[in-house]
C-alpha cells in the first residue's frame, strides 16, 4: 500500500515544485527589472537568456511548465481513482516521462559543454524530472513486453514517421545551408533558421530511438541476428554522435566561419571548422537516408560486416564529395572577389 501511495504521490509533489520553479523563471525573465539569483553562485541569467533557452521557438521553461502541469493532472487523477487509466495510458505517460528526463540531460550538457555556465534553478528542474521518471518507471504495473507486442503496428508507424521527418528535415537543412552560402557566410538570422531545423531533427532522432527500443524489446533475439537491424543501429549511433558534435562544436561558431576565404595565416581555425561543417553535413544526410532505406525493407542480402562496409563506404564518399564542394566554393569565391564575406577570427 505504501509503495502504491509513494509512486502515485511523489510525481505530483515533484511536479508541483517543478511547475512553481519553471513559472518563476518564465515570469522573472519577462520582468526586465528583476534578475534571477542563483542560490549557490551560478550564472542563471546567462543560461536562461541564451539561445538554448528556446526549443522549436518556445521557451524551455514554458515547455517545462506544461509538462509538470500535465503530470500533476494525470497522477492526481490516478491517485484519487487508481484504476481510472488503462495500462496503455500509463505506458505512454511513463515513456513521456523518460523522454522529458532525456531532454533535461540534453539541457544539462548544454550548460556544461556549450555555455560553460550553471543555472542552479535549471539543475533543480532537471532533478525533478529525474525523480518523476524514476517514480514512473519503478512504479509501473504494466507488462512492457506485452504492450509493445500488442501495439507493434503503432510503434512501427511512429518509427517510420520519425525516419521520414529526419530525412526530410536533414534534406531541407542542407538545401538551406547551400542557399545561405550565396554570400559565402552564415548570418545570425540564417543560423537561427538552421537551429530550428536542427531541433526538428533532434525530435525525430529521439522518436526514432524510443520507437526503435520499443521494436527491439519484444523481438530482441531475432533482431540481434539481423544484419539490417545492426547496421541501422550503427547508423543511428553515428547520427547521434555527429549531431552532438555539430551542436556543441560547429553550430556555436557558424556565424564566425567564412565559407569562401582562406583562413587567417596564424590560426587556421576558420578553414578547419568550415571543412568540418561540410563533413558533418555529409555524414548526417547520408546516414539519415541509410536509416530511412533500411527501414523501408524487410531485410538486406548482406552480412553485418558487408552491410557495415557498404555504409562506411557511402559515408566516406559523401564526406569526400563535401570536401570537393568546399574546394569548388573557395575557387568560385576567388573568381568573384566583389562578393563580400566578412571574416571573423574564431
Amino acid at each position: 500500500m505504501f509503495e502504491i501511495i509513494f509512486f502515485s504521490l511523489s510525481p505530483i509533489l515533484f511536479s508541483i515544485a517543478g511547475a512553481i520553479l519553471a513559472l518563476y523563471i518564465f515570469f522573472t525573465k519577462r520582468n526586465k527589472a528583476k534578475q534571477l539569483v542563483c542560490p549557490i553562485g551560478g550564472h542563471c541569467n546567462a543560461v536562461v537568456s541564451s539561445k538554448y533557452s528556446k526549443f522549436l521557438g518556445l521557451p524551455v521553461e514554458l515547455l517545462g511548465s506544461a509538462y509538470y502541469i500535465f503530470i500533476i493532472i494525470f497522477y492526481g487523477v490516478l491517485f484519487v481513482v487508481p484504476g481510472f487509466f488503462s495500462d496503455t495510458a500509463l505506458f505512454f505517460v511513463t515513456s513521456f516521462s523518460v523522454v522529458a528526463f532525456l531532454f533535461s540531460v540534453y539541457l544539462v550538457f548544454i550548460q556544461a559543454f556549450v555555455l560553460k555556465n550553471w543555472c542552479t534553478w535549471c539543475l533543480f528542474s532537471a532533478g525533478f524530472t529525474t525523480f518523476i521518471a524514476i517514480a514512473a518507471v519503478f512504479g509501473a504495473s504494466f507488462d512492457v513486453v506485452q504492450l509493445l507486442a500488442e501495439y507493434r503496428g503503432v510503434v512501427v508507424f511512429f518509427h517510420a514517421l520519425a525516419a521520414a521527418i529526419g530525412v526530410g528535415a536533414t534534406t531541407v537543412t542542407d538545401v538551406l545551408f547551400f542557399k545561405f552560402l550565396k554570400d559565402y557566410k552564415i548570418s545570425k538570422g540564417e543560423q537561427s533558421v538552421m537551429e530550428t531545423m536542427s531541433h526538428i531533427i533532434w525530435v525525430a532522432l529521439a522518436l526514432l530511438i524510443v520507437t526503435g527500443v520499443g521494436l527491439y524489446v519484444p523481438a530482441s533475439e531475432r533482431l540481434l541476428l539481423s544484419s539490417k537491424f545492426l547496421v541501422k543501429v550503427v547508423a543511428v549511433t553515428v547520427i547521434t554522435i555527429n549531431g552532438l558534435f555539430l551542436n556543441f562544436m560547429i553550430s556555436p561558431r557558424m556565424t564566425r566561419i567564412s565559407f569562401g576565404k582562406e583562413p587567417h595565416p596564424e590560426t587556421g581555425e576558420p578553414r578547419l571548422y568550415r571543412k568540418l561543417a561540410f563533413a558533418c553535413g555529409a555524414i548526417s544526410i547520408s546516414s539519415w537516408y541509410i536509416v530511412f532505406l533500411l527501414g523501408s525493407v524487410r531485410s538486406i542480402p548482406l552480412s553485418f560486416r558487408a552491410g557495415l562496409t557498404l555504409y562506411v563506404g557511402i559515408v566516406l564518399l559523401a564526406i569526400i564529395g563535401s570536401q570537393v564542394y568546399d574546394k569548388i566554393l573557395f575557387k568560385k569565391r576567388a573568381k568573384n572577389p566583389h562578393v563580400r564575406s566578412d571574416e571573423h577570427s574564431i
